[in-house]
């Protein structure tokens, strides 16, 4: 029998561990597995029926863990099969993984800021080995002598994220797609400089952002890159208010469209509906999700050519932003180690260049597209669970 899988990070559909977690999850009952365990309770999260069902029970035994830990703070869960941890900065993770333990303890590494100071070393000594989801990452961690570590990159659910007609209800406007939850290292006040001066030339451009945050970022940051000198307000209930931040950046509110918290099953609709999607991002652990998906779905996509999105580019052939300069360090940040600022006029030439050459953008999207499908997640976590189930 396949020995039982524990996952010590929160699942939910609105963020990328929580799509993470969820994949390996279903992944492990297609291999046959019978014995899911979620120590962390489930957060947002929206699956067809059938999913729901199949997946309820481990839902509802992951809240009894939850309530557990809270109601004994000196106890400890402890496995004799394998845990996985979220591995973050500073090599931490979620709430309560550190009283989670498995033989062995596996790290799922999606590291943005390269710091190994004295706390990172004593996280480290928690974990057997790691799985890395980008070569940025996998490099990184041999660096370091802390363990093995296997490449394994996240993927994309197929099923869902592929090329298919548009509805056409969009078809006067150039829509430009910008996704990943607010905050510095997305690149957000990037995205935001460039669409203004495209704009200027191309009035029919539509901005179409998904950028909900449940924590509201630092200014600090922004301001020193030189592009906002302010941050969406939170919002009375949850969330932020980007809304009233793009207007007051000079936007008007018909050339944006601010999406709420979306869900991950909900997200191919929309994409197919974008002529472009943009990814500036400052830093990324893993490969950047939602460039993926945008991708899979045959939308011209540019990432920004650093850290873990450099596998996007040398591997698949997307479209990239190969100015990269310094970031510069704001407070809060311990380390900005291989980072990227993308040059705001290289995100205007591209967007150009797709809205002047739409039909050959198109052709090499649909290239990219077909070869994307080999980072399904099926395939991808396969590789991870040969290396935890099957070593």
């Amino acid at each position: 029998m396949m020995p039982p899988l524990a996952i010590s990070w929160v699942i939910s559909t609105v963020s990328g561990y929580g799509i993470y977690g969820l994949q390996i999850v279903l992944h492990y009952l297609r291999r046959g597995g019978t014995q899911a365990v979620l120590t962390s309770a489930p957060s947002i999260t929206l699956t067809p029926s059938l999913t729901q069902l199949r997946i309820l029970q481990i839902f509802e035994l992951g809240k009894k863990f939850v309530g557990f830990l809270n109601e004994n703070p000196k106890e400890f869960l402890r496995f004799d099969s394998p845990v996985l941890h979220a591995c973050g900065n500073d090599f931490s993770g979620f709430p309560n993984q550190d009283r989670v333990w498995g033989r062995p303890n596996v790290a799922c590494a999606a590291i943005e800021q390269l710091n190994f100071g004295e706390h990172s070393r004593k996280v480290a000594g928690n974990y057997d080995y790691y799985i890395a989801i980008s070569r940025w990452n996998e490099s990184f961690l041999k660096s370091l002598n802390v363990g093995p570590v296997h490449l394994c990159h996240q993927g994309i659910d197929t099923t869902l994220f592929h090329p298919a007609p548009r509805t056409g209800l969009w078809r006067d406007r150039f829509v430009i797609f910008s996704g990943g939850k607010f905050e510095f290292r997305k690149g957000q006040d990037i995205v935001i400089s460039a669409y203004k001066l495209f704009r200027e030339k191309h009035p029919d451009a539509l901005l179409v952002v998904c950028w909900q945050n449940l924590t509201k970022p630092e200014p600090e940051a922004f301001q020193l890159a030189g592009h906002c000198d302010t941050v969406p307000e939170a919002a009375a209930d949850f969330g932020l208010q980007i809304t009233p931040w793009l207007i007051e950046r000079g936007l008007p509110p018909a050339s944006f469209i601010d999406l709420p918290f979306t869900h991950n099953m909900m997200m191919p609709p929309i994409l197919r509906e974008c002529d472009v999607a943009v990814f500036p991002n400052r830093s990324e652990g893993g490969t950047n999700l939602v460039a993926m998906e945008c991708m899979a779905c045959g939308i011209p996509t540019y990432v920004a050519n650093n850290t873990g999105q450099k596998d996007l580019v040398e591997m698949l052939g997307c479209g990239a932003f190969n100015t990269q300069r310094p970031v510069k360090l704001a407070s809060g940040f311990q380390c900005v180690d291989d980072w990227g600022e993308t040059d705001v006029e290289e995100v205007v030439e591209a967007l150009e260049e797709v809205y002047q050459k739409r039909g050959d953008a198109l052709k090499k999207a649909s290239i990219i597209a077909e070869k994307v499908k080999a980072w399904e997640w099926g395939l991808q976590n396969e590789r991870l669970l040969k290396i935890v189930l099957d070593e």
